[in-house]
């Protein structure tokens, strides 16, 4: 259930699955910041008696070496695991067999220790790593015994997915600061998984593969074998996968990773425990390799796609038409220097990537969809830094496209308008010094749209420009400091050819700890401008935050504000600006098992929000939650949130300066998830928000089973329904330009069906298919008086819509060679949205039946994607 939220008011919001894991338990903790040091009454107290704009400055400067205080001396603590590589002079075949003498010779890391379900405890199946190196790779080789080796789970599964499977996994930090680092992980049945950590989840979770960026990917090798005494892995890494320091001696963080599946065991060579904040930085130490160099990383991946489409509508005029295109271009990447890479798409084609989830959108928001594109995806966690930079605006939806339909006039009509633009190309630069100086550096251009209008009495044609030829760039300067802490710098910027504007924005973002990485002080901040002719619009954002980090109990406090004249949406994206924000929190979590639980925690979190200007109430609330895991692997979690005053919604209104009254309420909910390593095993989420107000709550429902067929096949549903009888909210303006709102009925169903076949551990046929369906039904309209209250309107047009979205991806992959693949794709998209009297479907079965009625569009595509590399090429590993 990723992605779904419960509804709350305001901008809090609880998140479905990661309830589960106590750092994603509280409501929008990512960013809706609250109670701060700032506001504090003591603070604010000594403030006012410091009149003079010295005292203040000395005030502020106080404030700010209290801060730098929490830095301490860099060096790792004691008690780290060391190994050393051995050097090679050939080459090893690359088998799942460690017969070599090289091998029989090399030092053994052994004795792991778990993180869960009982951290702290030696893990109770041993595993032996070694290490090799020679002028071109990094060789690690793992014999994993196993008490049971008949018992092994070994799930079948494509590149960088994992199923119901024993893993081995290896953790780089070759720069040593604690924070960034590599990951590379082998399954029984030879299934690779790759992954990069930084600072964005360098805190959560103590597992392997939940801290990690998973879009990351690069070319290695690895082969398994099942023995009579467990199973073994051997690696090879090239260099051209590492960046590392450019000295003669190396010494890198390492960590090694396993997990016994049947026992949910996962555990770790240097202890992890799940009580400190960090995950790379509780890594061990690897030593001896010398006199290596990084290598000359140049690699070019050339693809051809062809596409043929079919549109078939039989509504109207029946149309059935075929269209095909052919595409071709290049990824291109370039080691500048030990340090910093180039990587550059040419003329570039997503084709497979996963169509959006359309949804009907009521709110005064815009809707989020996720980045599918690989480019976009890979190596951006410097350009993600501060939030500033969502990359679906690159190749996005054309400027001026809203601007179209008032521009046909009499006997004329709209024949085709973009919804999205050519991207032409798109740069990367980035990398990081020894000194663990981070550099990044983003340029993308996307070519002029137009759309077409047609006269229908002379049948001539004309085109309208709906975007100007268009340049986005991002910089990033971040900086690694003592005790996994940094400061960051970053620009964004958006330049548009002829009278568009031009949009620019500056902010920084922080993160300090102490030593013992038990406390932070964390935050960030940005100032937008957007230029016109006439006219520089400013705004800013700032947030700062105290936190206690580590240990059972955790707490913090927040503050946060947006002006309302901040705006980073032409390259970024923020559902609303203009509030003012405080928070705080409290949690415990018990990470070693009692009685029959494994694991649980608990937290409290209060928020309250005003808007910025004018300077005014918005809302408040307090959010309770509480989850377990039995001994057996079944997870349960309750919550509850209460908003005890009437709140204040001012960006319903879409209305300057109105807002509309929210009755006080109360939202409770439930989750339970059951054993993954059985063949049927499901999610279950729930919750029910009640106003006070006489017929008026919502309930919404998530069940999603899985099924293993085998080892190599997987089904999963995912179906929700949500349930909003007598709710209110806006509908139009009237002909004063008025809002007017509505109590309606609203009604959502959503069923998506994912199935995966596996042939190979290179070979992989996915199956998706999605129906989203919600109607809303208007009972009566209103008008918006000044104390938020409404009363019944003489506005009496038809306001009811229903929506239908449907897709099918089927996607056919094969990985012939290292870092190839030949994809054989089949799209289906089936959209419809009604807003006639007679044409709307206010119920599920109609909507279904729909579907055989809408328009529809079928595509088949083939790409051939081939990876070429100077280091493979030129050298034997």
């Amino acid at each position: 259930m990723p992605g779904n939220s419960f509804d709350l008011p305001g901008k809090i919001q609880i998140y479905g699955e990661p309830l589960a894991t106590n750092e994603k338990a509280v409501g929008n903790s990512r960013g809706d910041a609250t109670w701060g040091i700032l506001n504090c009454p003591y603070l604010s107290a000594l403030s006012h008696q410091l009149s003079t704009p010295m005292k203040k400055r000395l005030f502020l400067l106080a404030i700010l070496a209290s801060a730098s205080v929490l830095v301490y001396a860099k060096g790792d603590p004691p008690g780290k695991k060391q190994i050393d590589a051995h050097r090679i002079e050939k080459s090893l075949k690359l088998d799942g067999v460690l017969d070599e003498p090289e091998w029989l010779s090399a030092t053994v890391a052994d004795g792991f220790i778990q993180t869960s379900p009982d951290p702290g405890v030696r893990s109770s199946q041993k595993t032996e790593v070694r290490i090799l190196y020679n002028d071109v790779a990094l060789f690690v080789g793992a014999t994993l015994f196993d008490s049971e080796p008949d018992s092994i789970l070994q799930e079948l599964t494509d590149r960088d997915q994992l199923g119901n499977t024993d893993y081995f996994g290896v953790i780089i930090d070759a720069y040593k600061d604690g924070i960034n680092g590599l990951g590379f992980l082998v399954t029984p049945a030879g299934v690779q998984f790759d992954l990069k950590y930084s600072a964005l989840g360098s805190g959560g979770s103590s597992s392997f593969v939940q801290n990690g960026d998973t879009n990351w990917d690069a070319v290695w090798d690895a082969k398994a074998q099942r023995t009579d005494e467990g199973w073994v892995v051997e690696m090879i890494i090239p260099y051209s996968a590492i960046r590392f320091p450019n000295r003669p001696d190396q010494s890198w963080h390492i960590n090694f990773a396993r997990q016994v599946r049947r026992n949910r065991e996962e555990s770790f060579w240097n202890s992890v425990d799940p009580a400190q904040q960090g995950f790379v930085n509780q890594s061990g130490e690897l030593n001896g390799i010398h006199d290596i160099k990084s290598p000359l990383r140049l690699s070019a991946t050339p693809f051809v796609a062809v596409y043929a489409e079919n549109l078939h509508d039989a509504n109207g005029d029946p149309v059935n038409s075929w269209g095909r295109s052919f595409n071709g271009g290049m990824d291109i990447r370039y080691g500048i220097n030990d340090a910093f890479t180039l990587d550059m798409t040419l003329i570039p084609d997503f084709g497979e990537a996963i169509s959006d989830n359309q949804v009907l959108n009521l709110s005064p928001f815009e809707v989020r969809f996720d980045e599918n594109r690989q480019f976009f995806t890979e190596g951006v966690e410097l350009f993600n830094k501060g939030g500033l930079f969502y990359s679906r605006r690159v190749g996005g939806r054309p400027f001026y496209a809203d601007e179209v339909d008032a521009l046909v006039g009499e006997n004329e009509e709209l024949v085709f308008n973009p919804s999205s633009t050519q991207l032409l190309n798109a740069t990367k630069i980035s990398g990081r010094t020894k000194k663990g100086t981070g550099l990044g550096l983003f340029n993308a251009m996307s070519g002029r749209s137009f759309a077409e209008i047609k006269n229908t009495e002379t049948g001539a044609t004309r085109t309208v420009e709906t975007n100007p030829f268009t340049n986005y760039n991002v910089v990033v300067f971040d900086q690694n400091l003592k005790n996994n802490s940094y400061v960051t710098l970053l620009n964004t910027n958006v330049w548009r050819s002829g009278d568009a504007y031009e949009a620019n924005v500056t902010g920084t973002v922080f993160d300090l700890r102490t030593k013992d990485n038990r406390y932070g002080i964390s935050g960030n901040g940005a100032l937008s401008q957007q230029y016109f002719t006439e006219q520089t619009d400013l705004g800013h954002t700032y947030n700062l935050g105290f936190r206690k980090l580590s240990g059972q109990w955790r707490w913090g406090f927040d503050y946060g504000e947006e002006s309302d004249t901040y705006d980073p949406n032409d390259l970024g994206f923020l559902f609303n600006n203009n509030s003012r924000s405080w928070s705080g929190h409290l949690g415990f979590n018990q990470f070693k098992p009692f009685g029959p639980f494994n694991r649980g925690g608990a937290e409290i979190w209060t928020g309250y929000n005003r808007l910025y200007a004018p300077n005014a109430f918005m809302d408040f609330g307090v959010n309770m939650n509480g989850w377990l895991t039995t001994k057996k692997f079944f997870a349960f979690g309750i919550w509850t949130y209460f908003a005890p005053v009437a709140s204040h919604d001012y960006f319903e209104t879409r209305t300057e300066g109105r807002f509309l009254r929210v009755p006080d309420n109360y939202n409770f909910g439930g989750w339970i998830s059951t054993d993954y390593r059985k063949k049927l095993a499901f999610d279950l989420e729930s919750n029910f928000r009640k106003f006070n107000e006489e017929g008026r709550w919502r309930y919404n429902l998530w069940v999603v089973p899985r099924y293993r067929l085998s080892d190599k096949w997987n089904m999963r549903m995912t179906n929700a329904v949500s349930f909003y009888p007598n709710d209110v909210g806006f509908t139009t303006f009237d002909e004063n330009d008025q809002p007017i709102f509505g109590r309606r009925d609203w009604v959502t169903v959503e069923n998506s069906l994912q199935s995966n076949f596996t042939f190979s551990n290179r070979m992989v046929l996915s199956f998706r298919l999605r129906h989203y369906w919600s109607s809303v039904r208007y009972e009566e309209l209103f008008d918006l008086e000044s104390d938020g209250s409404l009363i019944p309107s003489a506005f009496n047009e038809f306001r009811d819509n229903s929506f239908n979205a449907f897709n099918v991806d089927c996607i056919y992959r094969w990985r012939f060679a290292p870092g190839s693949d030949l994809y054989v794709i089949w799209k289906n998209a089936i959209l419809g949205y009604d807003e006639e009297m007679d044409t709307v479907r206010y119920d599920y079965a109609r909507g279904v039946s729909q579907l055989f009625e809408l328009p529809q569009r079928n595509s088949l595509s083939l790409k051939l994607i081939y990876y070429l590399d100077y280091q493979l090429i030129t050298s034997k590993i």
